[in-house]
């Protein structure tokens, strides 16, 4: 009768045992670089008046301010 494969000690190839260790250290890895992503930002300040609307020569700059609008 054959050997079981798990009780193989020279066996190589493919088995789930290292595919699933392989995903297991790819999932880490892009956890790491997300993070260090993440993390490395530089604290801005959010939400400044110079930033809340783009300049007047912009095709997205509104007619009109829509913080005075008085249908808010």
């Amino acid at each position: 009768m054959p050997e079981p494969t798990d009780n193989r000690t020279g066996v190589k190839g493919a088995t789930r045992r290292r595919f699933l260790g392989v995903l297991g250290i790819g999932a880490a890895a892009v956890a790491v670089v997300a993070g260090a992503g993440f993390w490395g930002r530089p604290k801005g300040n959010a939400g400044t008046a110079d930033d809340a609307f783009p300049g007047p020569g912009s095709i997205f700059h509104p007619a009109q301010d829509p913080r005075t609008d008085p249908r808010r």
